[in-house]
């Protein structure tokens, strides 16, 4: 089970990284399509703070969306991804504190509560730590810096729990050309049962991969000659 620990862990790890990047770096291109780093900040900033109101909607039943609207959301990461080094990191602490702060009030009953992301998907308030642990450790791959992260930091809970879930979607579509994925002496998981090929590795190694954080080189081919093509997941 995932646990503050897990996502204290990781946010300690992205706010590092933050501080040590110069003023330079926070506006060069992240590893996201059309973003800088400091819109990719930005975005981390505003998925803390959307998931904290989806807690608040937990906590007193008062519904609440996750983002006032998508243009504003968008708009936000713009703007906000403008901003110096100092503030970026300012803004990453903060926003973190409120989800932490406001998540540790939940009772078990409240953890039960239904609320619903920003695509309308409902989900139980005690699964948004998940979701933030999601989001803090997989963003921090896509700032890019050199050294700083690798997918291999990934916590083993997270990996463990999100692995069988992205290969579940994958197999549910028929856009990703691949018979199965196999952890290594571990269990396989089916993908389209048409095709013929695998590809095995470790846990971390086949979520990057699937996530499209690693180009699989470290993957092991099975009935094929090259890796294929894997689309966005979500």
């Amino acid at each position: 089970m995932i646990t503050s620990a897990d996502l204290e862990q990781q946010t300690q790890l992205l706010i590092a990284t933050v501080s040590s990047m110069t003023e330079v770096q926070i506006h060069e291109p992240s590893l996201l399509p059309n973003w800088s780093r400091g819109q990719l900040l930005a975005h981390v900033e505003g998925n803390a703070r959307g998931l904290a109101r989806l807690v608040r909607w937990a906590l007193d039943g008062i519904q609440r969306e996750m983002y006032i609207s998508p243009e504003v959301r968008d708009g936000d990461i713009k703007i906000q991804g403008m901003r110096s080094q100092q503030r970026q990191l300012a803004a990453l602490v903060d926003s973190a504190n409120e989800f932490a702060e406001e998540f540790a009030l939940l009772t078990e009953d409240q953890l039960g509560r239904e609320v619903a992301l920003r695509n309308g998907r409902l989900v139980k308030a005690g699964s948004l730590i998940k979701l933030r642990l999601q989001e803090v450790a997989i963003h921090h791959l896509d700032l890019d810096i050199s050294g700083a992260f690798t997918f291999e930091q990934w916590p083993s809970v997270m990996v463990d729990q999100l692995l069988p879930e992205v290969a579940s979607d994958f197999a549910s579509r028929d856009d990703l050309s691949l018979g199965w994925i196999e952890v290594a002496g571990g269990t396989r998981y089916p993908i389209n049962a048409d095709i013929q090929n695998g590809v095995g590795g470790s846990p971390t190694s086949l979520l990057a991969w699937l996530l499209g954080r690693s180009s699989g080189g470290d993957l092991e081919l099975i009935g094929a000659s090259e890796l294929p093509n894997v689309p966005n997941w979500r």
